[in-house]
Protein backbone atom coordinates (compact mmCIF):
# COMPACT_ATOMS: atom_id res chain seq x y z
CA UNK A 1 0.00 0.00 0.00
CA UNK A 2 1.29 3.44 -0.93
CA UNK A 3 1.27 5.77 2.07
CA UNK A 4 -0.58 9.01 1.23
CA UNK A 5 0.51 12.49 2.19
CA UNK A 6 0.69 13.53 5.82
CA UNK A 7 -2.34 15.78 5.31
CA UNK A 8 -4.42 12.88 4.05
CA UNK A 9 -3.35 10.56 6.85
CA UNK A 10 -4.33 13.22 9.40
CA UNK A 11 -7.65 13.60 7.58
CA UNK A 12 -8.37 9.92 8.22
CA UNK A 13 -7.85 10.58 11.93
CA UNK A 14 -10.61 13.19 12.06
CA UNK A 15 -14.31 12.49 12.66
CA UNK A 16 -16.23 15.73 12.18
CA UNK A 17 -19.75 17.00 12.64
CA UNK A 18 -21.64 19.19 10.22
CA UNK A 19 -24.81 21.29 10.57
CA UNK A 20 -27.13 20.27 7.75
CA UNK A 21 -29.70 17.58 7.01
CA UNK A 22 -29.24 17.74 3.24
CA UNK A 23 -26.25 17.32 0.99
CA UNK A 24 -24.19 18.99 -0.22
CA UNK A 25 -23.47 20.55 3.18
CA UNK A 26 -21.08 23.48 2.84
CA UNK A 27 -19.17 22.76 6.06
CA UNK A 28 -18.75 19.06 5.29
CA UNK A 29 -17.51 19.78 1.77
CA UNK A 30 -15.11 22.44 3.00
CA UNK A 31 -13.69 20.03 5.60
CA UNK A 32 -13.07 17.45 2.88
CA UNK A 33 -11.58 19.97 0.48
CA UNK A 34 -9.30 21.87 2.85
CA UNK A 35 -8.39 19.15 5.39
CA UNK A 36 -9.15 15.82 3.65
CA UNK A 37 -11.47 14.91 6.54
CA UNK A 38 -12.29 11.25 6.06
CA UNK A 39 -15.05 10.57 8.61
CA UNK A 40 -18.22 12.19 9.95
CA UNK A 41 -20.59 11.92 12.90
CA UNK A 42 -24.35 12.41 12.59
CA UNK A 43 -26.65 13.95 15.16
CA UNK A 44 -30.41 14.46 15.20
CA UNK A 45 -29.81 17.71 13.30
CA UNK A 46 -28.53 15.66 10.35
CA UNK A 47 -31.19 12.94 10.43
CA UNK A 48 -34.63 13.16 8.84
CA UNK A 49 -36.79 10.33 7.56
CA UNK A 50 -35.11 7.04 6.74
CA UNK A 51 -35.13 7.87 3.03
CA UNK A 52 -33.71 11.35 3.63
CA UNK A 53 -31.02 9.99 5.96
CA UNK A 54 -29.97 7.32 3.49
CA UNK A 55 -29.58 9.98 0.82
CA UNK A 56 -27.51 12.19 3.12
CA UNK A 57 -25.25 9.28 4.10
CA UNK A 58 -24.94 8.11 0.52
CA UNK A 59 -24.01 11.54 -0.80
CA UNK A 60 -21.58 12.10 2.07
CA UNK A 61 -19.95 8.72 1.52
CA UNK A 62 -19.67 9.33 -2.21
CA UNK A 63 -18.05 12.73 -1.68
CA UNK A 64 -15.55 11.42 0.88
CA UNK A 65 -14.59 8.50 -1.34
CA UNK A 66 -14.08 10.78 -4.32
CA UNK A 67 -11.85 13.06 -2.25
CA UNK A 68 -9.85 10.55 -0.19
CA UNK A 69 -10.09 7.19 -1.96
CA UNK A 70 -11.72 5.55 1.09
CA UNK A 71 -15.29 5.43 2.29
CA UNK A 72 -15.87 7.25 5.59
CA UNK A 73 -16.73 6.10 9.04
CA UNK A 74 -20.23 7.50 9.49
CA UNK A 75 -20.78 7.38 13.24
CA UNK A 76 -23.78 7.96 15.47
CA UNK A 77 -24.69 7.85 19.18
CA UNK A 78 -27.54 5.32 19.06
CA UNK A 79 -27.42 4.03 22.64
CA UNK A 80 -31.16 3.63 23.15
CA UNK A 81 -33.47 5.28 25.65
CA UNK A 82 -32.99 9.03 25.83
CA UNK A 83 -29.75 8.89 23.80
CA UNK A 84 -30.97 8.36 20.27
CA UNK A 85 -30.16 10.36 17.15
CA UNK A 86 -32.55 8.42 14.87
CA UNK A 87 -35.98 8.12 16.51
CA UNK A 88 -38.06 6.76 13.66
CA UNK A 89 -40.19 3.69 14.37
CA UNK A 90 -38.00 0.57 14.77
CA UNK A 91 -34.90 2.71 15.37
CA UNK A 92 -36.20 3.60 18.86
CA UNK A 93 -35.37 1.05 21.56
CA UNK A 94 -34.96 0.95 25.35
CA UNK A 95 -31.77 2.23 26.93
CA UNK A 96 -29.17 0.28 28.86
CA UNK A 97 -30.65 0.13 32.36
CA UNK A 98 -34.13 -0.59 31.01
CA UNK A 99 -32.77 -3.51 28.97
CA UNK A 100 -30.96 -4.86 32.02
CA UNK A 101 -34.19 -4.61 34.03
CA UNK A 102 -36.20 -6.32 31.30
CA UNK A 103 -33.82 -9.28 31.12
CA UNK A 104 -33.18 -9.57 34.90
CA UNK A 105 -29.50 -9.33 34.04
CA UNK A 106 -28.36 -8.52 37.58
CA UNK A 107 -29.79 -11.85 38.73
CA UNK A 108 -28.09 -13.77 35.93
CA UNK A 109 -31.01 -13.59 33.49
CA UNK A 110 -30.82 -14.37 29.79
CA UNK A 111 -29.35 -11.36 27.97
CA UNK A 112 -29.86 -12.75 24.47
CA UNK A 113 -32.71 -10.27 23.84
CA UNK A 114 -30.14 -7.48 24.20
CA UNK A 115 -28.01 -9.17 21.55
CA UNK A 116 -31.06 -9.30 19.29
CA UNK A 117 -31.75 -5.59 19.85
CA UNK A 118 -28.18 -4.86 18.83
CA UNK A 119 -28.48 -6.95 15.68
CA UNK A 120 -31.70 -5.26 14.61
CA UNK A 121 -30.34 -1.80 15.36
CA UNK A 122 -27.08 -2.58 13.57
CA UNK A 123 -28.95 -3.75 10.48
CA UNK A 124 -31.10 -0.62 10.50
CA UNK A 125 -28.18 1.76 10.96
CA UNK A 126 -26.23 0.09 8.17
CA UNK A 127 -29.28 0.32 5.90
CA UNK A 128 -29.41 4.06 6.60
CA UNK A 129 -25.72 4.34 5.70
CA UNK A 130 -24.09 4.51 9.13
CA UNK A 131 -21.37 2.03 10.09
CA UNK A 132 -20.08 3.02 13.57
CA UNK A 133 -22.24 3.18 16.70
CA UNK A 134 -20.83 4.87 19.79
CA UNK A 135 -22.35 2.18 22.02
CA UNK A 136 -22.54 0.21 24.23
CA UNK A 137 -21.82 2.12 27.41
CA UNK A 138 -19.51 0.01 29.60
CA UNK A 139 -19.47 2.46 32.49
CA UNK A 140 -20.43 0.97 35.86
CA UNK A 141 -22.71 3.57 37.44
CA UNK A 142 -21.59 3.21 41.04
CA UNK A 143 -22.26 6.89 41.91
CA UNK A 144 -25.99 7.66 42.30
CA UNK A 145 -25.26 11.39 41.93
CA UNK A 146 -23.72 10.88 38.49
CA UNK A 147 -25.50 13.47 36.32
CA UNK A 148 -24.58 12.19 32.86
CA UNK A 149 -24.34 8.37 32.96
CA UNK A 150 -27.02 7.10 35.35
CA UNK A 151 -29.46 4.93 33.40
CA UNK A 152 -27.17 4.99 30.35
CA UNK A 153 -25.28 2.28 32.27
CA UNK A 154 -26.63 -1.26 32.44
CA UNK A 155 -26.22 -1.27 36.20
CA UNK A 156 -23.91 -0.75 39.15
CA UNK A 157 -21.95 -4.01 39.01
CA UNK A 158 -19.20 -4.99 36.54
CA UNK A 159 -20.81 -8.41 36.00
CA UNK A 160 -24.14 -6.93 34.91
CA UNK A 161 -22.54 -4.29 32.70
CA UNK A 162 -20.20 -6.81 31.07
CA UNK A 163 -22.93 -9.34 30.31
CA UNK A 164 -25.30 -6.76 28.83
CA UNK A 165 -22.73 -4.58 27.11
CA UNK A 166 -20.98 -7.43 25.35
CA UNK A 167 -24.33 -8.85 24.23
CA UNK A 168 -25.21 -5.48 22.69
CA UNK A 169 -21.80 -5.28 21.01
CA UNK A 170 -22.18 -8.78 19.56
CA UNK A 171 -25.51 -7.80 18.07
CA UNK A 172 -24.26 -4.54 16.59
CA UNK A 173 -21.30 -6.28 15.01
CA UNK A 174 -23.56 -8.99 13.59
CA UNK A 175 -25.64 -6.19 12.10
CA UNK A 176 -22.65 -4.82 10.22
CA UNK A 177 -21.77 -1.92 12.52
CA UNK A 178 -18.62 -1.30 14.55
CA UNK A 179 -19.55 -1.08 18.25
CA UNK A 180 -17.52 1.38 20.32
CA UNK A 181 -17.17 0.80 24.06
CA UNK A 182 -17.40 3.95 26.13
CA UNK A 183 -16.33 5.89 28.20
CA UNK A 184 -12.82 4.64 29.00
CA UNK A 185 -11.35 4.64 31.67
CA UNK A 186 -14.82 4.65 33.25
CA UNK A 187 -17.34 7.49 33.74
CA UNK A 188 -19.61 5.82 36.30
CA UNK A 189 -18.06 6.89 39.60
CA UNK A 190 -18.04 10.67 39.17
CA UNK A 191 -20.48 13.48 39.93
CA UNK A 192 -19.54 15.98 37.18
CA UNK A 193 -20.78 16.00 33.57
CA UNK A 194 -17.74 16.11 31.27
CA UNK A 195 -19.77 18.10 28.75
CA UNK A 196 -19.46 20.93 31.27
CA UNK A 197 -16.46 20.33 33.56
CA UNK A 198 -13.66 17.92 34.38
CA UNK A 199 -14.81 14.87 36.40
CA UNK A 200 -12.33 13.33 38.86
CA UNK A 201 -12.39 9.75 40.14
CA UNK A 202 -10.40 9.45 43.39
CA UNK A 203 -10.87 5.69 43.81
CA UNK A 204 -7.73 3.66 44.57
CA UNK A 205 -6.23 1.64 41.74
CA UNK A 206 -7.42 -1.69 43.15
CA UNK A 207 -11.02 -0.43 43.10
CA UNK A 208 -10.61 0.87 39.56
CA UNK A 209 -9.32 -2.51 38.42
CA UNK A 210 -12.27 -4.33 40.02
CA UNK A 211 -14.96 -1.96 38.81
CA UNK A 212 -14.29 0.72 36.17
CA UNK A 213 -11.69 -1.19 34.16
CA UNK A 214 -13.04 -4.74 34.40
CA UNK A 215 -15.74 -4.17 31.80
CA UNK A 216 -13.37 -2.63 29.25
CA UNK A 217 -10.78 -5.33 29.78
CA UNK A 218 -13.43 -7.98 29.10
CA UNK A 219 -14.73 -6.12 26.06
CA UNK A 220 -11.43 -5.61 24.26
CA UNK A 221 -10.35 -9.14 25.10
CA UNK A 222 -13.49 -10.55 23.49
CA UNK A 223 -13.66 -8.29 20.41
CA UNK A 224 -10.16 -7.15 19.47
CA UNK A 225 -10.36 -5.04 16.30
CA UNK A 226 -14.09 -5.78 15.89
CA UNK A 227 -14.91 -3.05 18.40
CA UNK A 228 -13.56 0.38 19.16
CA UNK A 229 -13.03 2.17 22.45
CA UNK A 230 -14.01 5.76 23.18
CA UNK A 231 -11.97 7.73 25.69
CA UNK A 232 -13.50 9.95 28.34
CA UNK A 233 -12.39 13.41 29.44
CA UNK A 234 -12.12 12.41 33.10
CA UNK A 235 -9.32 11.92 35.57
CA UNK A 236 -8.43 8.71 37.40
CA UNK A 237 -5.95 10.10 39.89
CA UNK A 238 -4.65 6.69 40.96
CA UNK A 239 -3.65 6.07 37.35
CA UNK A 240 -2.11 9.52 36.91
CA UNK A 241 -0.04 9.60 40.08
CA UNK A 242 -2.35 12.16 41.64
CA UNK A 243 -2.27 14.51 38.64
CA UNK A 244 -5.37 15.79 36.86
CA UNK A 245 -4.76 14.46 33.34
CA UNK A 246 -7.97 13.62 31.43
CA UNK A 247 -8.07 10.09 30.06
CA UNK A 248 -8.29 11.31 26.45
CA UNK A 249 -4.95 13.08 26.86
CA UNK A 250 -3.30 10.45 29.06
CA UNK A 251 -0.54 8.13 27.73
CA UNK A 252 -0.97 6.16 30.97
CA UNK A 253 -4.63 5.52 30.21
CA UNK A 254 -4.56 4.98 26.44
CA UNK A 255 -1.12 3.55 25.68
CA UNK A 256 -0.01 1.94 28.94
CA UNK A 257 -3.34 0.63 30.25
CA UNK A 258 -5.54 0.11 27.20
CA UNK A 259 -2.92 -0.86 24.62
CA UNK A 260 -0.21 -2.53 26.68
CA UNK A 261 -1.97 -3.95 29.73
CA UNK A 262 -5.29 -4.86 28.08
CA UNK A 263 -3.67 -5.68 24.74
CA UNK A 264 -6.13 -3.64 22.66
CA UNK A 265 -5.23 -3.51 18.96
CA UNK A 266 -8.33 -1.75 17.64
CA UNK A 267 -9.28 1.88 17.16
CA UNK A 268 -9.34 4.40 19.97
CA UNK A 269 -11.88 7.17 19.36
CA UNK A 270 -12.08 10.27 21.52
CA UNK A 271 -15.24 11.68 22.95
CA UNK A 272 -16.03 15.06 21.44
CA UNK A 273 -12.99 17.32 21.70
CA UNK A 274 -15.26 20.38 22.05
CA UNK A 275 -16.64 19.32 25.42
CA UNK A 276 -16.13 21.63 28.36
CA UNK A 277 -13.80 19.27 30.24
CA UNK A 278 -11.13 19.79 27.54
CA UNK A 279 -11.83 23.29 26.26
CA UNK A 280 -11.28 24.64 29.78
CA UNK A 281 -7.76 23.20 29.69
CA UNK A 282 -6.41 23.58 26.15
CA UNK A 283 -7.17 25.14 22.80
CA UNK A 284 -8.42 22.66 20.16
CA UNK A 285 -5.04 22.31 18.48
CA UNK A 286 -3.05 21.53 21.62
CA UNK A 287 -5.75 19.14 22.85
CA UNK A 288 -5.61 17.28 19.53
CA UNK A 289 -1.83 16.94 19.68
CA UNK A 290 -1.96 15.66 23.26
CA UNK A 291 -4.70 13.15 22.38
CA UNK A 292 -2.56 11.70 19.58
CA UNK A 293 0.48 11.67 21.85
CA UNK A 294 -1.62 9.72 24.35
CA UNK A 295 -2.39 7.09 21.72
CA UNK A 296 -5.80 8.04 20.29
CA UNK A 297 -6.49 7.20 16.66
CA UNK A 298 -9.67 9.11 15.72
CA UNK A 299 -10.48 12.57 17.08
CA UNK A 300 -14.18 13.31 17.33
CA UNK A 301 -14.95 17.01 16.75
CA UNK A 302 -18.70 17.27 16.59
CA UNK A 303 -19.64 20.83 15.83
CA UNK A 304 -17.48 23.63 14.45
CA UNK A 305 -15.30 23.95 11.37
CA UNK A 306 -12.80 26.02 13.32
CA UNK A 307 -12.12 23.29 15.91
CA UNK A 308 -11.43 20.74 13.15
CA UNK A 309 -9.17 23.20 11.34
CA UNK A 310 -7.18 23.95 14.49
CA UNK A 311 -6.76 20.24 15.21
CA UNK A 312 -5.62 19.38 11.68
CA UNK A 313 -3.20 22.30 11.48
CA UNK A 314 -1.75 21.58 14.93
CA UNK A 315 -1.16 17.91 14.12
CA UNK A 316 0.52 18.82 10.85
CA UNK A 317 2.78 21.33 12.65
CA UNK A 318 3.56 18.84 15.44
CA UNK A 319 4.85 16.32 12.90
CA UNK A 320 6.80 18.92 10.93
CA UNK A 321 8.44 20.20 14.12
CA UNK A 322 9.34 16.69 15.28
CA UNK A 323 7.08 16.74 18.33
CA UNK A 324 5.07 13.81 16.89
CA UNK A 325 6.95 11.28 14.71
CA UNK A 326 5.31 10.75 11.33
CA UNK A 327 5.44 7.02 12.10
CA UNK A 328 2.94 7.68 14.92
CA UNK A 329 0.45 9.16 12.43
CA UNK A 330 1.08 6.29 10.03
CA UNK A 331 0.35 3.75 12.78
CA UNK A 332 -3.11 5.21 13.37
CA UNK A 333 -3.70 5.48 9.62
CA UNK A 334 -2.94 1.77 9.17
CA UNK A 335 -5.25 0.82 12.06
CA UNK A 336 -8.03 2.94 10.57
CA UNK A 337 -7.66 1.29 7.17
CA UNK A 338 -7.58 -2.17 8.75
CA UNK A 339 -10.91 -1.53 10.47
CA UNK A 340 -12.39 0.05 7.35
CA UNK A 341 -11.42 -3.07 5.44
CA UNK A 342 -13.24 -5.23 8.02
CA UNK A 343 -16.34 -3.05 7.55
CA UNK A 344 -16.09 -3.12 3.75
CA UNK A 345 -15.29 0.58 3.53
CA UNK A 346 -12.28 0.53 1.22
CA UNK A 347 -14.54 0.85 -1.83
CA UNK A 348 -17.45 3.12 -2.73
CA UNK A 349 -20.72 2.69 -0.84
CA UNK A 350 -24.19 2.67 -2.38
CA UNK A 351 -27.20 4.37 -0.79
CA UNK A 352 -30.44 2.37 -0.93
CA UNK A 353 -33.34 4.56 0.27
CA UNK A 354 -35.83 1.71 -0.21
CA UNK A 355 -33.81 -0.59 2.06
CA UNK A 356 -33.51 2.21 4.62
CA UNK A 357 -37.27 2.74 4.64
CA UNK A 358 -37.88 -1.00 5.01
CA UNK A 359 -35.48 -1.21 7.96
CA UNK A 360 -36.96 1.81 9.74
CA UNK A 361 -40.53 0.58 9.24
CA UNK A 362 -39.85 -2.98 10.43
CA UNK A 363 -43.01 -3.52 12.46
CA UNK A 364 -41.76 -6.72 14.06
CA UNK A 365 -38.61 -4.97 15.34
CA UNK A 366 -40.72 -2.10 16.70
CA UNK A 367 -42.94 -4.61 18.54
CA UNK A 368 -39.90 -6.38 19.93
CA UNK A 369 -38.52 -3.13 21.31
CA UNK A 370 -41.91 -2.16 22.78
CA UNK A 371 -42.24 -5.56 24.46
CA UNK A 372 -38.83 -5.13 26.09
CA UNK A 373 -39.85 -1.67 27.29
CA UNK A 374 -42.91 -3.27 28.87
CA UNK A 375 -40.80 -5.96 30.52
CA UNK A 376 -38.54 -3.31 32.07
CA UNK A 377 -41.18 -1.62 34.24
CA UNK A 378 -40.37 -2.46 37.85
CA UNK A 379 -42.38 -2.21 41.06
CA UNK A 380 -39.80 -1.09 43.60
CA UNK A 381 -42.13 -0.92 46.59
CA UNK A 382 -45.72 -1.31 47.63
CA UNK A 383 -48.66 -2.29 45.43
CA UNK A 384 -50.82 -0.61 42.81
CA UNK A 385 -54.60 -0.69 43.20
CA UNK A 386 -55.91 -2.45 40.05
CA UNK A 387 -58.91 -0.10 40.02
CA UNK A 388 -56.70 2.97 39.65
CA UNK A 389 -56.89 3.06 35.85
CA UNK A 390 -60.69 3.02 35.96
CA UNK A 391 -61.21 5.96 38.31
CA UNK A 392 -60.98 8.46 35.45
CA UNK A 393 -61.01 12.12 36.57
CA UNK A 394 -60.85 11.09 40.23
CA UNK A 395 -57.13 10.44 39.67
CA UNK A 396 -54.73 13.35 39.31
CA UNK A 397 -51.45 12.67 37.45
CA UNK A 398 -48.61 15.18 37.63
CA UNK A 399 -45.64 14.80 35.28
CA UNK A 400 -42.94 16.97 33.74
CA UNK A 401 -42.31 16.97 30.02
CA UNK A 402 -39.36 14.99 28.71
CA UNK A 403 -36.60 17.08 27.20
CA UNK A 404 -32.82 16.90 26.82
CA UNK A 405 -31.27 17.14 30.31
CA UNK A 406 -27.59 16.64 29.41
CA UNK A 407 -25.32 17.10 26.42
CA UNK A 408 -25.72 13.41 25.63
CA UNK A 409 -29.46 13.79 24.99
CA UNK A 410 -29.32 16.32 22.16
CA UNK A 411 -32.69 16.93 20.53
CA UNK A 412 -34.54 14.25 22.51
CA UNK A 413 -38.23 14.28 21.49
CA UNK A 414 -40.65 15.84 23.95
CA UNK A 415 -42.94 13.40 25.75
CA UNK A 416 -45.77 14.27 28.14
CA UNK A 417 -46.86 11.30 30.25
CA UNK A 418 -49.59 13.32 31.95
CA UNK A 419 -51.23 14.06 28.63
CA UNK A 420 -50.89 10.44 27.54
CA UNK A 421 -52.57 9.27 30.76
CA UNK A 422 -55.41 11.74 30.29
CA UNK A 423 -56.02 10.46 26.77
CA UNK A 424 -55.88 6.79 27.84
CA UNK A 425 -57.58 6.79 31.23
CA UNK A 426 -59.40 10.10 31.47
CA UNK A 427 -57.26 11.13 34.45
CA UNK A 428 -56.90 14.76 35.44
CA UNK A 429 -53.54 15.72 33.92
CA UNK A 430 -51.16 18.42 35.14
CA UNK A 431 -47.87 19.15 33.41
CA UNK A 432 -45.42 20.42 36.02
CA UNK A 433 -42.19 22.36 35.69
CA UNK A 434 -39.80 24.39 37.80
CA UNK A 435 -41.83 27.48 36.97
CA UNK A 436 -45.25 25.92 37.68
CA UNK A 437 -45.46 22.95 39.99
CA UNK A 438 -48.10 23.79 42.60
CA UNK A 439 -50.73 21.01 42.49
CA UNK A 440 -53.97 22.12 40.92
CA UNK A 441 -56.70 22.49 43.57
CA UNK A 442 -59.41 19.92 43.90
CA UNK A 443 -60.35 16.72 45.66
CA UNK A 444 -58.95 13.53 44.12
CA UNK A 445 -59.19 9.88 45.09
CA UNK A 446 -55.50 9.30 44.28
CA UNK A 447 -52.39 11.07 43.04
CA UNK A 448 -49.84 9.75 40.56
CA UNK A 449 -46.59 11.71 40.61
CA UNK A 450 -43.97 11.22 37.91
CA UNK A 451 -40.43 12.27 38.79
CA UNK A 452 -37.48 12.56 36.44
CA UNK A 453 -34.10 12.44 38.20
CA UNK A 454 -35.53 14.35 41.15
CA UNK A 455 -32.31 13.92 43.14
CA UNK A 456 -30.98 16.82 41.04
CA UNK A 457 -34.19 18.88 41.25
CA UNK A 458 -35.27 20.82 44.34
CA UNK A 459 -38.67 21.69 42.89
CA UNK A 460 -39.51 18.04 42.20
CA UNK A 461 -38.54 17.14 45.76
CA UNK A 462 -40.75 19.94 47.07
CA UNK A 463 -43.67 18.67 44.99
CA UNK A 464 -43.12 15.14 46.31
CA UNK A 465 -43.27 16.41 49.89
CA UNK A 466 -46.53 18.27 49.22
CA UNK A 467 -48.22 15.21 47.74
CA UNK A 468 -46.91 12.90 50.47
CA UNK A 469 -48.79 15.10 52.93
CA UNK A 470 -52.12 14.68 51.09
CA UNK A 471 -54.15 11.89 52.81
CA UNK A 472 -54.99 9.92 49.66
CA UNK A 473 -53.14 7.07 47.92
CA UNK A 474 -49.95 8.16 46.16
CA UNK A 475 -48.17 6.33 43.34
CA UNK A 476 -44.70 7.58 42.41
CA UNK A 477 -43.28 6.82 38.96
CA UNK A 478 -39.53 7.26 38.49
CA UNK A 479 -38.85 8.29 34.88
CA UNK A 480 -35.08 8.26 35.27
CA UNK A 481 -32.65 6.87 37.78
CA UNK A 482 -34.19 4.43 40.28
CA UNK A 483 -31.90 6.13 42.80
CA UNK A 484 -34.76 8.61 43.39
CA UNK A 485 -36.41 5.90 45.49
CA UNK A 486 -34.31 7.16 48.40
CA UNK A 487 -36.23 10.46 48.29
CA UNK A 488 -39.63 8.87 48.87
CA UNK A 489 -40.90 8.91 52.46
CA UNK A 490 -44.52 7.88 51.94
CA UNK A 491 -46.09 6.21 48.91
CA UNK A 492 -48.44 3.33 48.25
CA UNK A 493 -46.27 2.25 45.33
CA UNK A 494 -43.04 3.29 43.66
CA UNK A 495 -42.51 2.28 40.03
CA UNK A 496 -39.25 2.48 38.07
CA UNK A 497 -39.33 3.11 34.31
CA UNK A 498 -35.59 4.02 33.99
CA UNK A 499 -36.07 6.61 31.20
CA UNK A 500 -38.54 9.11 29.83
CA UNK A 501 -39.28 8.21 26.22
CA UNK A 502 -42.36 7.40 24.19
CA UNK A 503 -41.64 3.70 24.65
CA UNK A 504 -41.21 3.89 28.42
CA UNK A 505 -44.19 6.20 28.91
CA UNK A 506 -46.43 3.81 26.99
CA UNK A 507 -45.04 0.89 28.99
CA UNK A 508 -45.81 2.65 32.31
CA UNK A 509 -49.44 3.21 31.31
CA UNK A 510 -49.79 -0.41 30.20
CA UNK A 511 -48.37 -1.61 33.53
CA UNK A 512 -50.76 0.61 35.49
CA UNK A 513 -53.65 -0.80 33.49
CA UNK A 514 -52.70 -4.48 33.71
CA UNK A 515 -51.01 -4.53 37.11
CA UNK A 516 -48.02 -6.37 35.62
CA UNK A 517 -44.56 -5.11 36.61
CA UNK A 518 -42.12 -7.71 35.25
CA UNK A 519 -38.83 -5.81 35.51
CA UNK A 520 -36.06 -6.28 38.07
CA UNK A 521 -33.97 -3.31 39.09
CA UNK A 522 -30.28 -3.80 38.18
CA UNK A 523 -29.11 -1.36 40.86
CA UNK A 524 -28.37 -3.14 44.13
CA UNK A 525 -29.20 -0.31 46.51
CA UNK A 526 -32.81 -0.06 45.31
CA UNK A 527 -33.64 -3.67 44.50
CA UNK A 528 -36.72 -3.81 46.72
CA UNK A 529 -39.20 -6.71 46.66
CA UNK A 530 -42.70 -5.88 45.34
CA UNK A 531 -44.08 -7.66 48.41
CA UNK A 532 -42.67 -4.99 50.72
CA UNK A 533 -45.25 -2.72 52.33
CA UNK A 534 -45.60 0.89 51.22
CA UNK A 535 -42.77 3.15 52.27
Amino acid sequence: MQIPSLRRMIGQMLLAGFPGAVMPDAQALRLMEEYSVGNFILFARNIGSAVETARVCGALSEAVYAKTGFAPFLAVDQEGGAVLRAHERSLAFPGAMALAAATHAAAGGDVSPIREVGRRVGNALRALGMNVNFAPVLDVNSEPQNPVIGVRAYGDSPATVTACGLAMAEGLRAGGVLPVFKHFPGHGNVSVDSHIGLPVNDAPRAALERTEWATFSAGVSRFGMDAGVMTAHLVCRALEGGKDVPGTLSPRAVTALLRQTFGFSGLVFTDCMEMGALTALYDPGEAAVRAVEAGCDVLTISHTFEAVAHAADALQSAVESGRIPEARIEASFRRILAVKERLGLLGPQQADPAAAEAAASDAEAARFHAELAGKSITLLSGAVDPALAELRAQVRILAPEAYAQTGAELDAPRVNLAGMAAARFGWHAQTVSEEAHAPTPGSFAANVLCLRNARFSAWQQALLRRLEAVPVPLVVVLLGGPYDLQLVRRADAVIAAYEYTRLSAGAVLAALETGAFPGECPVRGVRVSPECPAL
